[in-house]
């Protein structure tokens, strides 16, 4: 008796390690995106950079020296915050892991902007967004033609006038 209860135990508990063994990979499974990887790096390159747009906008809200320039950085901080909330939503409903980590060339754009000051940080402020908007655009303005998933789509769209009007805003605020 006392060898058959020893037997079911040792059964019971290599299959409970077996189980537990196969839950990670079933859960890694279950995390696999539900987009194509072209929609899923678009979304994550995206969110990055409306993340690193925020940081430089909500920077502009503090240094900017003309009124104008702190009203249009308010105004970045706003849309982008909206766009990233998308972006967040988007990414959870399809299982795309999103990063805050800005790339390289952001950071430099960053610590150029907050070692300026006065006019000279209006002038970098309104330059990274009209040099950054325009790129971005043209991102989007691709993504949009290849897209499979109607709420990226639906994002991608509408962002564009919005980007194109941030471009717009900077280039005229720098030629004041």
């Amino acid at each position: 008796m006392k060898k058959r209860s020893t037997t079911f135990l040792s059964s019971f508990t290599l299959a409970l390690c077996g189980m537990l063994l196969l839950t990670p990979a079933s859960q890694a499974e279950n995390k696999k995106s539900l987009i194509s990887n072209t929609e899923s790096t678009f979304i994550q390159n995206a969110a990055i950079s409306s993340h690193a747009d925020i940081e430089f906008a909500e920077l502009g809200v503090k240094k900017a020296d003309n009124a104008s320039v702190k009203a249009f950085a308010e105004t970045l901080v706003t849309d982008h915050k909206a766009l990233s909330k998308d972006f967040k939503k988007l990414a959870d409903a399809q299982n795309v892991e999103l990063s805050k980590e800005i790339t390289p060339e952001q950071t430099a754009t960053l610590q150029k902007l907050e070692r300026a000051t006065g006019a000279e940080f209006d002038k970098e402020f309104l330059a990274a967004f009209a040099d950054g908007h325009k790129s971005q655009i043209s991102s989007y303005e691709e993504a949009s033609k290849d897209q499979n998933n109607k709420e990226l789509k639906i994002i991608v769209d509408k962002t564009i006038p919005v980007l194109k009007a941030h471009q717009a805003t900077a280039s005229a605020l720098a030629v004041k």
